[in-house]
């Protein structure tokens, strides 16, 4: 077994409590998620997220075996494992207090590879990975940045930018 780390990270506005209300929010995966247009999300019929949770994710060719590993106010954890091509891992996302209000969301994927998979990904394959983790981030900045549903505030005037 092959491992290694992919770690990718960006500053937002939004709150670990909107962060994390996205993130936790399985089923909506699909809505905004680069890539999970063709995957459908499996999950219990009963229960929360939460330490311990399992879930599925399917997709026509692949499917993918989920397990909540971390719950905590500022971090997140699924281990996985995938059909094809055979991984396990765990998908972590940590959100950091900055010191002038805004956050910083940290991405870090571990795989582990089994030795003949290793020799099928080049380089390229593990861009790949690396472009994917950073597509997710952006994707999850960009929906919690956009304003909940129902929340109501002053539109902002001409000229005005959101940083990030």
């Amino acid at each position: 077994m092959v491992s290694f780390e992919i770690s990718v990270s960006a500053i937002t506005t939004a709150p670990p409590e909107r962060i994390f209300a996205v993130l936790d929010d399985f089923s909506g995966w699909p809505g905004w998620m680069p890539s999970f247009e063709r995957v459908r999300v499996e999950l219990p019929a009963e229960g929360a997220p939460g330490p311990g949770y399992r879930f599925r994710l399917r997709a026509p060719i692949v499917h993918a075996e989920m397990e909540v590993v971390d719950f905590t106010p500022l971090s997140r954890a699924t281990a996985f494992r995938i059909s094809f091509p055979p991984l396990t891992g765990v998908n972590r996302c940590l959100v950091v207090p900055l010191d002038d209000g805004r956050f910083r969301i940290e991405r870090v994927d571990s795989l582990d590879l089994p030795e003949f998979v290793v020799g099928l990904i080049g380089p390229r394959q593990r861009e790949r990975f690396i472009h994917l983790a950073g597509e997710f981030l952006s994707a999850l900045k960009q929906q919690v940045e956009v304003e909940p549903a129902g929340a109501s505030s002053a539109s902002p005037g001409p000229g005005s930018a959101s940083q990030g």
